[in-house]
């Protein structure tokens, strides 16, 4: 009764934290729900991330290229193609996942080291093309027009669309670390030589890992364009991507829901901070620390089992 219960223990957790939102949304005032929208594509990119990170061992130093992959992608073939929202939704996943595709099968093609910097490497890369080509992207001028769902009218509609979306990819990444290949995920982080030892293909599983954990990173780039009604060459900034690092390290990379945690505090520290503090990125820095030296592990900790939160 008792493994039970810390197996369904994110589950509850998830649950209470999702009509929490949706109740609390629906009486506060539009810009304080969208800072609630914020918090939540973000927990969506720093969960992917956590993915690579706490889970199976790899370092993403470039995720944000995916981000701003799937943001580009649905954006342009809205805007600039005339697609309708939800067939452009599934085209820019399916552009997402081939350029994805070929990204891990050249990063992963050396060591551990050699996926960091070339992971890096092709984050400067794209950010370069979306700056450079100026007649499809607009360069760094960016371009406005992106299409929300018309679900309900005003912000709390696209935020049930947002909860919605987010809960789906939560479940989803749930499901599959707590299956078998989600266990390779473990080894892969303890120990790929023994896996290997074991007839596994290690870099098989994570060129698997790896698009799937970009994947969710180009949804939540969709959302964000959606939130913006616009698309930004900041969507895929150096920047944004160790913002994402720092997610995981702060709310604890071994805890399912540390990164959201982390992506909560980030997103208001840079966005009500940012309002009051001229160098705003200073208090981030020193909650950084904070939680380094005060939180082993970062704030929900790093000894919990991986079914903990």
């Amino acid at each position: 009764m008792g493994q039970r219960l810390i197996h369904n223990r994110p589950l509850v957790f998830g649950v209470l934290a999702t009509v929490i939102l949706t109740i609390l949304a629906s009486f506060l005032p539009e810009h304080r729900s969208e800072l609630i929208t914020r918090m939540l594509i973000m927990a969506l990119f720093a969960t992917s991330i956590n993915m690579q990170v706490g889970r199976a061992g790899m370092m993403p130093l470039g995720q944000a290229q995916f981000f701003g992959l799937g943001a580009y992608a649905f954006g342009l073939l809205c805007v600039k193609g005339g697609v309708s929202l939800p067939f452009a939704f599934i085209l820019a996943l399916l552009i997402s996942i081939v350029a994805i595709g070929i990204i891990g099968y050249l990063c992963l093609r050396g060591d551990s080291l050699t996926f960091a910097l070339l992971h890096l490497a092709f984050n400067i890369l794209l950010v370069t093309v979306a700056a450079k080509w100026i007649s499809l992207t607009e360069g760094d001028q960016g371009f406005t027009g992106v299409p929300r769902p018309n679900l309900l009218p005003g912000n709390f509609g696209f935020y049930l669309f947002v909860l919605l979306v987010v809960l789906i990819s939560f479940i989803l990444i749930w499901t599959i670390i707590n299956s078998p290949f989600g266990k390779a995920m473990q080894g892969l982080r303890e120990n790929e030589e023994r896996l290997c030892f074991l007839g596994i293909d290690s870099k098989r599983f994570q060129l698997v890992i790896f698009i799937l954990s970009s994947l969710f990173a180009g949804v939540a780039g969709i959302l964000w364009a959606m939130m913006q009604r616009s698309v930004f060459i900041t969507y895929m900034s150096l920047i944004l991507s160790a913002e994402g690092l720092m997610m995981c390290l702060i709310g604890g990379m071994l805890s399912f829901f540390g990164p959201s945690i982390g992506a909560a505090i980030v997103v208001i520290v840079s966005t009500v901070a940012s309002t009051y503090l001229h160098q705003w990125q200073g208090l981030l820095g020193l909650i950084i620390i904070v939680s380094v030296l005060g939180f082993r592990g970062g704030i929900l900790g790093g000894k919990k089992h991986t079914m903990g939160l």
